[in-house]
């Protein structure tokens, strides 16, 4: 475990920001071929002819127990900072989500009614889910900086932590077009279909722990007693222990995917700008990635630590996180393993989501928009599934032909309130959902995005 959380703490502190995908971006009429990732059906009859984004990088971190503020960004990405905030001994349970996405070249073109897209892009996502601060601290700091009056510690979970990294590539093909136009009503659908390449899958989850921290003063050490519960790993593809850049493009698990959406636009002889009112549905990341298991890595135990017996912590010190079978193996006195053969194959769900948004034209180059995501996927049963947060955003916005500005107010049920800002400057895109509030003295996640696109605007 100590391991695992290191491995989080690597990822946040390399990766300082998260990201609600383009936020505030996204709901502009000019974002091109950007726009098919958030509904299929944007790109039917859109303001452009053809349209190019040449790339776009997308990432941060979010939690429920740090805040970062915008003064000391770089100190708060600190390890130590982190374990202190992130895992301090009275932060309860902790969830957390790492989200970074990359998209090469994106081409769409229309062809009479119909509009269509070509490209992919690259993503990584870890989750923290449920994880018990208070254990976290234990494990994680040195004895020597522990406080010795909080022992002994009593675990008495009934969730079921986890922990749980996905990577993967997608290659997607959309098509759309208006299916039905009577006067000022429009309607729009339109589909993508994926192919999934995934990198790789790995996880851990530690279900119904209960039991009791100790000190041995002679050893310098803490342990476990009176324990029991179960612990599980699974890993397919890439070794975190020994990941190398080249990995991440390496194809271990294959799948198909799909987003479907629909828009609706009202479109009255008064309307400027195309529309005034327009209002869309769709559903986001429905597929599958299969993988082969690594049995050398991947395994469960259940866990019986009688009263009067101790497990020294110590004897996970310097072990990888794909070791973790093997060690606990060494120990079956305490940790019991399953016997029950896991199916050779097995499949992870893409983080699937359903967004609903509303956008209205206030005047002129003025909107507001609307956007409500709720989350379908879940890891609570399945712990190595990847899932987002439900939550909804409300963007007022200038949306001018060569400039653009967005300041999406967007609530999760991961970090809460935040506010950003973002702009389109020509072909250039970039911005943050979480920069306002960062200036204003915390946000429970820093996030951002860049982008270059271009294209033919339509007569």
């Amino acid at each position: 475990m100590k391991r695992i959380s290191t491995f989080l703490l690597l990822s946040c502190s390399t990766l300082s920001l998260y990201a609600q995908d383009y936020a505030g971006f996204r709901t502009s009429s000019y974002a091109g071929a950007t726009s098919v990732y958030s509904n299929p059906a944007n790109i039917a009859d859109n303001r452009y002819r053809w349209d190019v984004n040449l790339f776009s990088v997308n990432a941060g971190v979010g939690n429920n127990q740090l805040k970062y503020k915008l003064g000391n960004v770089g100190s708060a990405f600190g390890e130590d900072t982190i374990k202190s905030q992130l895992f301090g001994q009275s932060k309860g349970l902790t969830r957390a989500l790492l989200n970074v996405s990359a998209t090469v070249p994106t081409v769409m073109f229309s062809v009479k009614k119909w509009s269509f897209a070509v490209g992919a892009r690259a993503r990584v996502m870890v989750n923290v889910t449920d994880l018990d601060g208070k254990l976290a601290d234990k494990i994680m700091n040195d004895f020597s900086s522990m406080d010795r009056s909080s022992f002994p510690y009593t675990i008495n979970s009934n969730d079921n932590m986890r922990i749980a990294l996905n990577a993967w590539s997608e290659f997607n093909v959309s098509a759309a077009r208006e299916v039905i136009t009577v006067g000022p009503h429009y309607l729009k659908a339109g589909i993508t279909l994926k192919y999934l390449a995934g990198a790789g899958n790995a996880s851990i989850n530690i279900n119904q722990l209960k039991g009791t921290m100790g000190i041995d003063e002679g050893k310098q050490d803490t342990y476990l007693t009176n324990a029991s519960g179960e612990i599980g790993m699974n890993f397919a593809g890439v070794n975190l222990s020994d990941f190398q850049a080249e990995d991440a493009a390496k194809t271990h698990g294959r799948g198909f995917g799909a987003d479907l959406g629909v828009v609706y636009e009202y479109r009255p002889a008064s309307a400027q700008k195309g529309y005034k009112f327009r209002a869309g549905l769709a559903l986001l990341d429905a597929g599958k990635i299969r993988y082969e298991r690594d049995v050398t890595r991947s395994g469960s135990f259940g866990i019986n630590i009688p009263a009067g017996q101790q497990f020294y912590l110590s004897n996970l010190n310097g072990v990888d996180l794909d070791n973790y079978k093997r060690e606990l193996g060494k120990y079956p006195q305490y940790f019991k393993a399953d016997q029950h053969n896991a199916a050779a194959n097995y499949s992870i769900s893409l983080p699937t989501t359903l967004q609903l948004t509303g956008d209205y034209h206030i005047h002129k180059d003025f909107f507001v928009n609307l956007e409500v995501q709720l989350a379908l996927a879940s890891g609570k049963t399945k712990p190595f599934n990847a899932q987002y947060y439900s939550g909804f955003a409300v963007t007022p916005r200038y949306d001018g032909r060569i400039f653009g500005f967005f300041m999406p107010l967007s609530y999760n049920g991961l970090t809460k309130f935040n506010a950003g800002a973002s702009f389109r400057v020509g072909p250039v895109f970039f911005g943050s959902g979480s920069v306002l509030s960062a200036l204003m003295g915390g946000s429970h996640q820093v996030d951002g995005f860049i982008g270059v696109r271009f294209g033919g605007l339509r007569k």
